[in-house]
């Protein structure tokens, strides 16, 4: 699992280069380790899948450590996947962080 994570992650950091690197060059590979990237996709996903079911076959027999392991595992697989997935909501946030306060302004009033 941990070498197909990683090779997705370099692959990432290779399409990032291919597409906005110096050398024109480079984009015409971009095509090809989309591909890549789609094959490690897709065998992540179908690993994921069948720890997810080893999961629940591991916990209706009674062996509950073992299925939780094999849930993490399908779970860190799935984040590993979502980590290229375009945003919920396209939209940015505003500015989260809350605004000091404004210094009292003085009315002009004899001190």
């Amino acid at each position: 699992m941990h070498d197909r994570v990683a090779e997705l992650a370099g692959l990432r950091a290779e399409l990032a280069i291919c597409k906005n690197g110096p050398r024109e060059t480079r984009r015409d590979s971009a095509d090809d380790v989309q591909e890549q990237i789609d094959r490690v996709r897709g065998e992540l996903e179908q690993q994921a899948e069948q720890l997810e079911t080893r999961s629940e076959q591991l916990l209706a027999n009674g062996h509950d450590g073992q299925a939780g392991q094999a849930k993490e595992e399908a779970r860190a697989i799935r984040a590993a996947l979502d980590e290229d997935a375009p945003a919920e909501s396209p939209k940015r946030g505003g500015k989260r962080t809350a605004a000091a306060a404004k210094p009292p302004q003085s009315r002009g009033g004899d001190s």
